[in-house]
């Protein structure tokens, strides 16, 4: 904490390949490796399996965000053909050490929804990581 400021929703700053996304709504991203304890004869843990490594981005902001993200696609045949958004999310306010995530997404879902009484329209996309999350500069999982 500096200040009394801890990391919060707003010092968020959030880039995708056509910039800064200026109206978002929510990010959400986590990964896992299923990796198991094998127990040998005698029930203790004897070591680890190997499983594989897999995560998930979901993105909610604004129809006009989506919209610059949509367009961009267009030369790569549409949303579904581009094989990964390159994404990074920066954490930090004045005098916070800045701290940065980097993730290789595939979007594999849309949602679009409006009703009355809306006073803006979002969209929310969602994916799966096609590498390992780089969190800080440390990556999640290095294959040997």
């Amino acid at each position: 904490m500096i200040n009394g400021v801890v990391y919060d929703f707003e010092s968020i700053k959030f880039m995708l390949p056509t910039g800064k996304v200026v109206l978002l709504e929510s990010i959400s991203y986590k990964d896992k490796k299923d990796d198991e304890v094998i127990n040998g004869v005698d029930n203790l843990p004897a070591g680890v399996g190997r499983g594989s490594y897999s995560g998930e981005c979901e993105i909610e902001f604004g129809r006009s965000e989506y919209e610059k993200v949509n367009r961009s696609c267009g030369s790569s045949g549409g949303f579904y053909n581009v094989p990964y958004y390159n994404i990074v999310v920066s954490y930090g306010w004045t005098g916070q050490e800045i701290l940065t995530d980097k993730l290789m997404v595939h979007f594999k879902e849309r949602d679009f929804s409006g009703k009355k009484g809306d006073t803006s329209l979002n969209v929310k996309i969602k994916g799966s990581l096609v590498a390992p999350l780089d969190s800080n500069g440390v990556p999640a999982y290095t294959p040997y």
